[in-house]
């Protein structure tokens, strides 16, 4: 079937009409539009003080607050070569943070050493991805061999958690 340019422009002028409507109303068909959705310069402050308190209890050693960041369903991808695969699951991803704490404390306190890693983010960006969802992007280390740290925080009735981290070393370039 071939539509004229009055059918066409007829068709068009009543779908934009149902989409209107159904963003102005918060119908079925598309998401309300309300400036409470939309992320804001709040929202984006907001995960970011959350992500430096994250850093900074990560970096301190202090496990309960460390670990108070972490949604039920957290998932990440370790670093580690004996970890090659995904970690599931907030009980999961506490077991290999709570014996990797230990050692370090540990392993401070008999030489003597502060209980601090000396963690510094570089270029920490925030990006909001909805009202409730944003990624945190960073490196840490050497400039030369920059370790690579990506944090997904959902927003939740106690705060923002983490629910995906992804850690991961540059690769290293190719002698020439």
């Amino acid at each position: 079937m071939i539509m004229n340019k009055q059918h066409l422009a007829l068709y068009l002028a009543l779908s934009l009409g149902v989409f209107a409507s159904c963003v102005k109303l918060g119908g079925q068909g598309a998401p309300a539009a309300t400036s409470r959705q939309r992320p804001s310069a709040a929202d984006s402050a907001e995960v970011h003080a959350t992500a430096q308190g994250f850093l900074a209890a990560f970096d301190s050693l202090q496990f309960d607050p460390f670990r108070s960041y972490f949604a039920d369903d957290i998932t990440m991808f370790f670093p580690f070569p004996q970890l090659p695969a995904r970690v599931n699951g907030k009980r999961a991803v506490e077991d290999v943070f709570g014996q990797f704490m230990a050692a370090q404390r540990e392993g401070r306190a008999k030489a003597g050493r502060p209980m601090v890693q000396g963690i510094t983010a570089r270029d920490l960006l925030v990006q909001m991805a909805s009202h409730d969802v944003a990624v945190v992007s960073f490196h840490l280390g050497a400039e030369e061999t920059p370790a690579r740290r990506s944090l997904v925080f959902r927003k939740s009735p106690t705060g923002w958690k983490v629910t995906h981290w992804h850690a991961s070393s540059a690769p290293q370039a190719a002698n020439r």
